[in-house]
């Protein structure tokens, strides 16, 4: 998710779907390049507002959704867009924010509502903006549980895709010596950087994609990036990870879980665990010697 300019709207695109099919119309929005959505019970029906960059043809994404839900037996499940200025998107966005406990160990929380922990219990401070990322999400849960289960003290770590900078903020709580967040938006950068400060937690932060750190080795590679970018990005992975170096892969559907394994192990790498929480998975892998 990025920041539009001073000026600019948000394609927003308002679904009535039964609540309990809910989660699978989520999965598609978000495989369609949503770059976020807010979701309003109504008895058991599921309001789903699902925001996509302006920059986005929306006639085709609307015309795939259409067909999925007939395909579901929902012809015309209220399919509505407009445009929604950036201030009132962050507004709204605002409203449906709460502290999430990503894992029994991770909360996530905005900086307006405080929260309590126990000893060896992690605190971060997200305030969402425009950049994706508040820990509400499955593949940041998923990608948040194994960070917690494959960090080692001392770990340098590359966030590839670092959107509001929760996962690098994570890692920098949990022991690593060395963090380095790369993205290609510079405001997303700018949201980062603010978050790293809430959460006093030191950074390297790039403006790119992984060639700006293609120079350097990495213990842990966090990459919560779709499916389609993050494929051609293997192999450069790959070259930034030295022998034993673990990637943890997130942000992919459950359907795509065989031909990204495929694709995995084709670039060099072994798949050690897939983790799945409803319509999505995280990938732990690593570059053996």
């Amino acid at each position: 998710m990025v920041n539009p300019a001073e000026g600019q709207s948000w394609h927003c695109l308002t679904i009535a779907v039964p609540s309990d099919l809910a989660e699978v119309v989520s999965a598609w929005c978000f495989a369609l390049g949503s770059c976020g959505l807010a979701l309003e019970e109504e008895g058991e029906v599921s309001c789903l507002n699902v925001y996509f960059e302006a920059g986005l043809e929306l006639a085709p994404i609307c015309q795939q959704l259409e067909g999925q839900l007939v395909g579901l037996g929902l012809p015309g499940a209220c399919l509505a867009a407009e445009q929604v200025p950036a201030q009132d998107w962050e507004f709204e966005w605002r409203r449906f924010f709460q502290p999430v406990w990503a894992t029994p160990r991770i909360v996530v929380h905005p900086s307006w509502i405080p929260v309590e922990t126990n000893p060896g219990q992690v605190a971060i401070v997200i305030d969402p903006k425009m950049a994706f990322g508040t820990g509400g999400h499955e593949s940041t849960q998923l990608c948040l549980e194994l960070l917690d289960l494959l960090l080692r003290p001392g770990d340098r770590c590359l966030d590839l895709g670092t959107g509001s900078g929760i996962l690098g903020i994570a890692a920098g709580l949990l022991g690593a010596g060395s963090l380095r967040l790369v993205d290609t938006d510079p405001l997303a950068l700018d949201n980062a950087r603010e978050n790293l400060t809430y959460n006093r937690v030191e950074a390297i932060l790039h403006q790119g994609s992984i060639e700006v750190v293609a120079a350097r080795s990495f213990d842990l590679v966090l990459a919560n990036i779709q499916r389609s970018v993050l494929v051609p990005m293997l192999a450069q992975i790959r070259q930034v990870m030295g022998p034993g170096s673990r990637v943890i892969f997130s942000g992919l559907l459950v359907q795509e879980e065989e031909t990204f394994r495929q694709q995995v192990e084709a670039a060099g790498l072994q798949v050690d665990q897939v983790r799945r929480r409803n319509e999505w998975i995280a990938v732990a892998a690593r570059r053996t010697a």
